[in-house]
């Protein structure tokens, strides 16, 4: 075994780093408490999630449709989202997406395929970055404030919107890729190393959204931006 592979196989023992989301406040009233009762969810984007996020799990007896470009754990429908002729008009009672839209060529075309595919009265919620670094998966093109994703939901009735990551937690977010890059000396294995040696360094920093997240200006420097709307 050579050296790097013994310290590849040390470091992947060690514990995962914390997460630099700090969820400073629910979703009050949930998008899933405006549902009916076994409810059709469509959950696009989905990967391994089952349409469970921050804002809750679904509902008992709920249908769970989970939408995405490839096959994976949970995935029950592979399928470009931009095109969904697969699914009727006018069937979905819920249809949800987490940080997705910001990898999609056209934006507004899978939003208007979620408007189709919504029963009317239908629920969407919608969560997309604003202040965030680049993440490519399998690219990387847009970013929306949460004055922005209103008029990308202009379609439906807003029921709520915002941002449910404040400048605490996004900067500590920041921060820590920033000093990543600033120590990899323009090598990709170190940098992937650092963003969790910072991550560990830097934890304590989005826990200042207890309290600035609550700040009248703190729309300022937001990365989750969200829409709960009805068709």
């Amino acid at each position: 075994m050579s050296v790097m592979q013994f310290l590849k196989k040390i470091y992947n023992k060690l514990p995962e780093p914390p997460s630099t989301n700090y969820i400073y406040r629910e979703i009050k009233p949930s998008p899933y408490d405006f549902l009916p009762s076994e409810p059709i969810i469509y959950d696009i984007g989905s990967k391994e999630a089952r349409a469970g996020y921050a804002f809750g799990k679904p509902p008992k007896g709920a249908k769970v449709v989970c939408v995405d470009m490839e096959e994976g754990v949970g995935v029950d429908l592979v399928a470009d989202a931009h095109d969904l002729h697969m699914v009727e008009s006018d069937s979905v009672d819920f249809v949800t997406s987490i940080s997705v839209l910001e990898h999609v060529r056209y934006p507004q075309q899978v939003v208007k395929e979620m408007y189709r595919i919504l029963k009317p009265g239908g629920i969407i919620y919608i969560n997309v970055p604003f202040v965030f670094p680049f993440h490519a998966d399998p690219n990387d093109y847009y970013r929306f404030t949460y004055k922005g994703i209103d008029i990308l939901c202009e379609d439906f009735n807003k029921l709520d919107s915002g941002f449910n990551r404040g400048p605490a937690s996004t900067m500590h977010h920041l921060l820590v890729h920033f000093m990543a890059i600033l120590f990899s000396f323009n090598n990709n294995v170190i940098y992937a190393v650092n963003v969790d040696v910072f991550k560990w360094l830097f934890f304590w920093v989005k826990y200042l959204d207890k309290f600035i997240a609550k700040y009248s200006m703190a729309y300022v420097i937001h990365a989750g931006t969200y829409f709960i709307g009805k068709k």
